[in-house]
């Protein structure tokens, strides 16, 4: 009995020497994952695709790779870096210039359950479809350079707390419950307070405390603002993510829901996703009940290629990523989708993985993503190359995250008025008719702010035209014909048609009116002419043999010719005007002459 007894507490004394074993151990499905996760020999802090962190109790060299024998005993954190394959560091770590990296507490993991149901997408709703038509190409853009222009926004700088106060002001002024979440940061950089996340709420109709979750990351990094006085920009990492959010705030708060819908920006993502840390260990610790979470980090960079959309996430939550797809198969079926594992990153949607939520990241491409990243040069037409992309990110993420709050009611009724007074007139010169389209405003009443004119030839769009313009000439064939119409388009998608009027190629010539008051200088001239009439059209040259030289459309009343190409002497310079034709002589000087 003493042998035993003695036996059970040397045995005890070994557990407690290994009792803080920080561990990796190699994992290739969820069924295994689910046994780590399981495993009283185990506490998992981090999971990826293929590996868990944990801290154990015993040491089996033959499933587990050491990485630390006193885990957590001398730091706070461990830091997972990615330069590009991942290596653990113990505590804070800088990152690698175009990598990121990921802070692994002394927390508890949780794996996701995969027990939440998302919908089964297979038409488009169209209350949806009205949603992410409204996602402005400008807008994103005018919030992308908002961010840039702060010069850096680095996680504990003055401009990372002033970038957080402007996402929280824009949130507040689409009527979000906004809260701003203090919490401090232990980095390589020191120690202390980051700019705070900003969380805003849109609250559901019937079920308010259900949530579906979008975030992005407000603060930028770069070595060059942190020893040489130089700048972090972050257009693409991470203006666009924010911007995405943003634009999707604008929009979809002008609809209820029946799901609550949380919009997130995260500080200090770039020293090892802090912020949302921060975030998803509180909403975890609250007990909130999260649907899923759908991360906006870089989706400005196009290299050469269609827009496509690469999904990160385990394969541990593998429904959501099939979520995403099927959404996307639904609105975009010509979009390449893909599942990719990369592991020379990561992004925030890995702190709600490790907290028992479901996350994915959207990536704009893990083989070609932006080089300019974690420099002074991700800026606006280096790093962001493509508005179009980042329209169409923002456009799933509407789709993503309404179809699952459901949006409730009907599509609002929208009314619109077409234009007043369209007709044609047709100007004839030579061989080819000037056709003159002129129409007045639409009557007032409509529901949208007018935004532009359409003008279609023979059913198919031809050209648009600014809204404050009221005419256009275009040419037809002598002996031909076409069938025009001009679309009034509003800023709510309603568009309304004028009656189609058939425009003439009519040989008949028309005479040259001497009332009109046409302008033509200088004259002689070298390099450039300017030509000035009211409600001109068209300005044609012709030489002295009566061949036509250039052509050049007026949507004013004055335009400008080049006559560089052209050698000296005489030329004529006939104007197409809404009220007859005049014709112009000018002397061309030789552009080589002084």
């Amino acid at each position: 009995m003493k042998k035993i007894l003695l036996t059970l507490i040397a045995f005890a004394l070994s557990t407690v020497m290994m009792a803080g074993s920080l561990v990796k151990i190699s994992y290739s499905n969820r069924a295994e994952l689910e046994k780590l996760f399981a495993d009283p020999n185990l506490t998992v802090h981090h999971f990826t695709n293929t590996d868990v962190y944990a801290t154990a109790i015993r040491f089996d060299a033959n499933t587990m790779v050491m990485m630390d024998e006193n885990a957590f005993g001398d730091c706070e954190v461990y830091t997972l870096l990615y330069s590009p394959e991942p290596v653990l560091v113990k505590g804070p770590a800088q990152p690698y210039k175009n990598d990121g990296a990921v802070a692994i507490f002394n927390k508890k993991a949780v794996l996701p359950r995969l027990t939440r149901d998302f919908p089964q997408v297979t038409e488009v709703n169209a209350l949806i479809r009205e949603m992410m038509d409204q996602v402005n190409m400008d807008s994103l853009q005018a919030t992308v350079q908002h961010m840039q222009d702060y010069g850096e926004r680095i996680w504990n700088g003055s401009n990372a707390f002033a970038a957080s106060d402007w996402i929280a002001s824009r949130m507040q002024s689409y009527g979000l419950e906004v809260e701003q979440q203090p919490f401090n940061a232990s980095t390589w950089m020191g120690s202390g307070a980051a700019g705070p996340n900003v969380i805003g709420i849109q609250r559901g109709t019937l079920y308010p405390n259900t949530y579906v979750v979008c975030g992005s990351h407000l603060d930028s990094f770069s070595y060059e603002a942190m020893y040489g006085g130089g700048t972090a920009p972050g257009a693409d990492d991470n203006a666009t993510g924010v911007a995405s959010v943003l634009e999707s705030v604008r929009i979809m708060s002008q609809y209820e829901f029946e799901y609550s819908i949380i919009y997130c920006a995260y500080g200090c993502e770039e020293m090892g996703l802090y912020g949302s840390e921060a975030y998803a260990s509180r909403c975890q610790q609250q007990g909130m009940d999260i649907i899923g979470y759908f991360n906006n980090d870089m989706n400005g960079y196009l290299y050469g290629d269609e827009i496509h959309i690469d999904l990160i996430y385990p394969n541990a939550v593998e429904p959501i990523g099939e979520y995403y797809m099927n959404v996307a198969n639904v609105y975009y079926p010509e979009m390449p989708v893909r599942h990719v594992n990369f592991n020379q990153g990561d992004s925030d949607h890995t702190s709600f993985n490790n907290h028992g939520y479901m996350g994915i990241y959207p990536f704009e491409d893990y083989q070609n993503y932006s080089p300019y990243i974690h420099t002074p040069q991700d800026v606006i037409g280096t790093s962001v190359t493509s508005f179009g992309m980042s329209q169409r990110y923002c456009q799933m993420n509407i789709a993503c995250l309404a179809e699952i709050a459901n949006p409730t009611g009907d599509l609002p009724v929208v009314e619109c008025n077409p234009v007043v007074d369209f007709v044609i007139t047709e100007p004839v010169f030579k061989d080819v008719t000037f056709v003159v389209l002129e129409w007045q405003a639409p009557e007032p009443g409509s529901t949208g702010d007018l935004e532009r004119f359409d003008v279609y030839r023979d059913g198919q769009l031809h050209v648009s035209v600014d809204k404050d313009v009221y005419y256009y000439s275009d040419t037809i064939t002598e002996g031909l014909e076409a069938e025009y119409y001009i679309m009034a388009v509003y800023s709510d998608g309603c568009e309304a048609a004028s009656e189609t009027l058939v425009g003439y190629g009519n040989p008949t010539k028309v005479t040259e009116s001497s009332a009109i008051n046409a302008t033509v200088y200088p004259n002689p001239v070298r390099g450039e002419l300017t030509v000035k009439a009211e409600g001109l059209q068209t300005a044609i040259v012709y030489n002295q043999m009566g061949q036509r030289l250039s052509m050049v459309a007026s949507l004013g009343n004055e335009c400008n010719i080049s006559v560089d190409a052209y050698p000296q002497g005489v030329y004529f310079v006939q104007l197409i005007t809404r009220k007859g034709v005049v014709t112009r002589k000018v002397f061309v000087l030789d552009a080589s002459s002084d």
